[in-house]
């Protein structure tokens, strides 16, 4: 979920500042067919015509996986990556090569979720009950929880009961949702810009009750999967205000409704692959994030914590030809 004010997002930013490294997915997953996609609309949708496009696309995705997929940051190599997530709240995000080992690891199940990131000043491993975590003063700290990711990738559900207003055209090609989202820190206003004519999502944006943009995910290069009748991004692009997180998903194939063998334990917190790093609970009262402090009491729009140096200049030491774009 989305959250203003991220000062601990560079842990998640710090592992895509490494040089690139080769890596080697599991080459037996099903190829999808595709043909050319279905068209949604032949008008400008009602209220029910979008929501039943969007809720029949994501509807039929119960399980994802990646083959081939890279994730990047503005001014450094692409590194290799794998997702996979099973609705509604289980997701796995690993990015790392042979030559420079595992370097990023995120997830959630049903019951909390999860962040690590080697190349942070004191890697530790981040994780929160989600029930304690939408309660917490750390709730401040944290821009996205994993599980908005999967909002992300283009596999968004919608109630019908959350629409604010009837669809708009929005330049060409596209046709304006306004919803709103109920998240841990609170109600925000999602903005979803759907393809006119195929109804896929190509945008979303996200504002908190002040009307200030939290989060963006901009879906591109879709594919239609004829085998299970969805369409899905194989570009993803999510962003932040004022550079505070930036990266790009590119995804050479997605294998749909395939849950992996090792499913219980791939969704599990991973205490033994990361065992030689402390595991700090983000719902503990007594956390402090790294170079900042909590105040001890919840205005209703927090200012947060101030950035800490490893989202400034220390973290960019370690990647020379860092910039920004």
């Amino acid at each position: 979920m989305i959250r203003n004010h991220p000062p601990a997002v560079g842990l998640l930013l710090a592992v895509f500042l490494v040089a690139a490294g080769g890596c080697r997915w599991n080459q037996m997953f099903r190829r999808t067919l595709t043909e050319p996609t279905p068209v949604a609309f032949t008008t400008l949708p009602t209220r029910d015509e979008a929501v039943a496009a969007l809720n029949a696309n994501s509807g039929r995705i119960q399980a994802l996986q990646t083959q081939g997929a890279t994730v990047s940051v503005p001014g450094a190599p692409s590194i290799g990556a794998e997702i996979a997530l099973e609705r509604p709240r289980k997701l796995r995000f690993r990015a790392g090569g042979n030559l420079i080992g595992q370097q990023l690891d995120l997830g959630s199940n049903d019951q909390l979720f999860w962040f690590w990131a080697a190349l942070a000043p004191e890697p530790s491993v981040f994780f929160a009950r989600h029930d304690q975590f939408a309660t917490s003063r750390a709730r401040q700290m944290l821009a996205i929880e994993p599980t908005w990711l999967i909002d992300a990738l283009g596999v968004v559900q919608v109630d019908p009961a959350t629409i604010l207003e009837d669809p708009t055209t929005a330049g060409d090609n596209r046709v304006q949702l306004k919803t709103t989202l109920q998240a841990s820190a609170g109600q925000f206003t999602r903005q979803i810009l759907l393809h006119a004519r195929y109804g896929w999502v190509q945008e979303q944006h996200l504002y908190d009750a002040a009307g200030r943009l939290v989060a963006s995910a901009l879906n591109s290069r879709h594919e239609y999967s004829a085998v299970d009748g969805v369409s899905l991004p194989k570009r993803i692009e999510v962003s932040m205000p004022d550079g505070q997180l930036r990266f790009q998903l590119d995804v050479d194939r997605w294998v749909i409704n395939q849950p992996p063998a090792d499913a219980q334990a791939l969704f599990e917190l991973p205490r033994a692959q990361l065992a030689d790093y402390p595991f700090v609970d983000l719902a503990d009262p007594n956390f402090v994030p790294p170079g900042g402090t909590i105040p001890a009491a919840q205005p209703a729009q927090p200012a947060g914590p101030a950035p800490p140096p490893y989202l400034q200049a220390d973290i960019r030491q370690h990647y020379r030809g860092y910039g920004q774009r």
